[in-house]
């Protein structure tokens, strides 16, 4: 055994990874994979900008120069995809017989190489083939880096893993968390300063992202946006929703009550378009004011399209509402004109002075019939003009909230209150429901709601000025409305920050009701995102032809390796192997994952660290049982060694 056998090993894995790219994959994606690279890396390789900040940019400009020199040709990265992930065993295999010995090095390169999940992603275009590639190179410069003390190999080492964090941002803090291994290990000046060469390279290749984040939203944003999501996400699948978040009814406050931002520092852009139906104005103006400033003040917008225009509105504190409309236009909506928040309360009512109708004034009467609650503003309310409120109302301000939900939806038929001591609900036509409890804390996510027709009342506003000219002169069907798509917001470098920030809130809500499930569930997937467990649920998992199979294939491989990885790290140890360093980042996987939403998928990038602890079983097993004569440790197969002397392995 020795070099040739890793060389077997990377040629059997390209070889397997061109099977699965032109014969068959066990995957469902095809060449253009998932997470819409593919649509980014054609997108940049027309010279447009990279337009997201919810994904990191590594992968989607690694494919970009392949569209760009040959074409549509998905088939072209993915084959170099395949190559580099056939270094993977030598990778594995250098770093492997410094920290544990020549032996467990071979067999851990082999099962690299024949058993690697990264394989299957390598045939399809995901970040994640080429990030833990570039991850485990990181790795396997680290190693040596830190026993010689060697500057280049430091630096080297911290590029490729700030660029890995660009695949991969939950990646991100493993510099810092290396330094601080160095410095632990051997507290000394050349560790400090092999430490900060370290970081400084990461923090270099990270600047580029970091700078451009900080130019389109004023924000310091070291990754992506994504993690609010994926946070969240990880809130739901709590409690009786453990392994599936997608029928947990919260998952319904997604999307917030009212138009608003969180982000007040940072100019409004408002966006709209012409419509194809109306003559393009000679002149059009974005007409505002707030409740801070009722002077009315004009803002002359820019054309990047033909027909589409953009204003940006100057910052205003939180909380503020904003009133504007369109000057140039007939109508312009000057004695109606939109609302627009700025707020930090993503679960509370935004709305101070009344100006727009919304679920929190549909709550209002539901408590006002059922408890006799007071209600601010109640002529706003008495839509019937009985001159009370009464079921009537509840009914008619459900029905306006549909009709300008977006999309529109007709009125469900017969609505009702049901009220008793505990709660209040209102029941609609198509047998969706709103209910509020009695013991409310003003946040809408105390509200139960279940239906379509009911979520659909939970997102929608209708400005009351809106309402008042509706009521005087309803619109004509089939008229030309001159404005189209008339946002605030809207494009992703306001609109990505904003919704991590209410993940965010929406998950520190989730967790609060009920901690103790959120804990198991981290406790869960700390061990769940070792394995890989499939579902016949659609809603689950991803179904694709004899899926069925390959998840019971998966799972049975997935739970052999992580059983003989644990044996590996007792065997590994008593071999004298260095286990602390390889130990340490796969436990930063789970560390850093288990609070979010995870799967198995994410643990491939230290899937080949172990191997090496599976490959120490093996090894140790093969010794025990005499199939290879034990032997102490050479200069091919070092044992531990700390502060640079060789231990003796253990008896």
């Amino acid at each position: 055994m020795g070099r040739l056998t890793v060389y077997i090993a990377c040629a059997a894995s390209f070889s397997i990874g061109l099977f699965f790219i032109f014969v068959w994959a066990p995957h469902p994606w095809g060449w253009q994979g998932f997470d819409v690279y593919y649509d980014l890396g054609r997108a940049l390789a027309r010279g447009e900008p990279f337009p997201t900040l919810d994904l990191p940019w590594g992968y989607a400009y690694y494919l970009a120069p392949f569209y760009r020199v040959f074409g549509d040709r998905p088939w072209i990265p993915l084959v170099v995809q395949a190559g580099l992930n056939a270094l993977m065993p030598l990778l594995v295999y250098e770093f492997a017989r410094r920290e544990f010995d020549d032996r467990v090095a071979v067999v851990a390169a082999l099962l690299t190489g024949f058993l690697s999940f990264n394989t299957v992603y390598a045939s399809t275009q995901s970040s994640d083939a080429l990030c833990n590639i570039i991850f485990i190179a990181a790795v396997a410069l680290f190693g040596p880096a830190r026993r010689r003390g060697g500057l280049p190999a430091a630096a080297a080492a911290g590029a490729l893993f700030g660029i890995a964090a660009q695949f991969r941002p939950n990646l991100i803090l493993i510099p810092l968390l290396l330094a601080a291994f160095l410095m632990l290990e051997r507290p000394t000046l050349a560790r400090a300063t092999q430490a900060g060469v370290l970081l400084a390279a990461s923090t270099a290749v990270l600047m580029p992202w970091v700078m451009r984040s900080y130019r389109l939203t004023g924000e310091v944003m070291p990754t992506s946006t994504h993690g609010g999501l994926q946070l969240w996400y990880g809130t739901l699948q709590t409690g009786p929703y453990l392994k599936s978040r997608a029928y947990n009814p919260r998952a319904v406050f997604e999307t917030g009550s009212f138009p608003y931002t969180s982000l007040d520092r940072a100019p409004l852009v408002v966006t709209g378009r012409i419509a194809d139906c109306a003559a393009t104005p000679a002149a059009l103006a974005v007409v505002y004011w707030t409740d801070r400033d009722a002077a009315r003040r004009r803002v002359e917008p820019r054309w990047p399209e033909r027909r589409a225009f953009l204003a940006e509105l100057p910052p205003s504190p939180a909380p503020t509402t904003v009133h504007f409309y369109v000057d140039g236009v007939t109508p312009s909506r000057e004695a109606a004109p939109y609302v627009f928040f700025i707020s930090a309360d993503h679960l509370g009512d935004i709305d101070r002075h009344g100006d727009v109708l919304d679920v929190f004034d549909l709550v209002r009467l539901l408590r006002h019939l059922a408890w006799h609650e007071a209600v601010p503003r109640a002529e706003a309310l008495d839509f019937d003009g009985d001159g009370r409120l009464s079921e009537a109302d509840a009914r008619l301000a459900a029905d306006l909230l549909l009709a300008h939900a977006v999309p529109p939806r007709p009125a469900t038929g017969p609505a009702s209150v049901e009220a008793g001591p505990a709660s209040a609900a209102l029941r609609l036509g198509d047998g969706s429901s709103l209910r509020v409890p009695r013991a409310w804390s003003g946040r809408i996510t105390d509200v139960d709601v279940s239906g379509e027709a009911a979520a659909s009342i939970l997102h929608a506003t209708a400005p009351f000025a809106l309402l008042q000219a509706e009521r005087a002169a309803p619109p004509v069907a089939g008229g030309c409305a001159p404005l189209e798509n008339v946002e605030v917001n809207a494009p992703y470098y306001r609109q990505q920050p904003h919704e991590m920030r209410r993940y965010t809130a929406l998950a520190v809500d989730n967790i609060r009701r009920d901690p103790r499930a959120y804990v198991a569930s981290v406790v869960y997937r700390a061990l769940r995102v070792f394995f890989i467990e499939g579902s016949d649920d659609p809603n689950t998992t991803q179904q694709f032809t004899g899926g069925s199979r390959v998840y019971r294939l998966a799972y049975a491989a997935s739970t052999a390796i992580f059983v003989l990885f644990v044996t590996g790290v007792w065997a590994a140890w008593r071999r004298g192997a260095a286990i602390a360093l390889p130990l340490l980042l796969i436990l930063y996987i789970p560390a850093t994952l288990a609070f979010v939403l995870t799967n198995m998928r994410y643990s491939i990038t230290v899937q080949p660290l172990l191997f090496m602890f599976v490959a120490s079983t093996l090894v140790t097993g093969m010794e025990a049982t005499g199939r290879w004569p034990r032997r102490g440790p050479t200069s091919d197969a070092p044992a531990l060694r700390h502060a640079g002397k060789r231990t003796a392995p253990r008896p």
